[in-house]
């Protein structure tokens, strides 16, 4: 998974939760009385540290191909 799919699940996972009023209280007065329920904040926590872990194999892939790329353009000599 490359890094603007983790970037997009991201999102689109904290924007869920937040759509779902058992994990985040939103208020129509402002954002100073938003907040996430005591449920949401433990749903969030985990929820990151999947994505953490999924934003670490993606960086992990990318310097693998940058370094697979930079190996390529040597052999081609093609090095600037």
């Amino acid at each position: 998974m490359d890094r603007r799919a983790v970037k997009e699940l991201m999102y689109g996972g904290i924007a869920e939760l937040m759509r779902n009023s058992h994990y985040f209280y939103r208020s129509t007065v402002g954002a100073q009385y938003c907040h996430w329920t005591e449920e949401g904040q433990k749903a969030l926590a985990e929820y990151m540290t999947i994505i953490g872990y999924k934003m670490i194999e993606a960086e992990e892939a990318d310097l693998d191909r940058r370094a697979k790329d930079i190996v390529l353009r040597t052999l081609k000599g093609d090095v600037k």
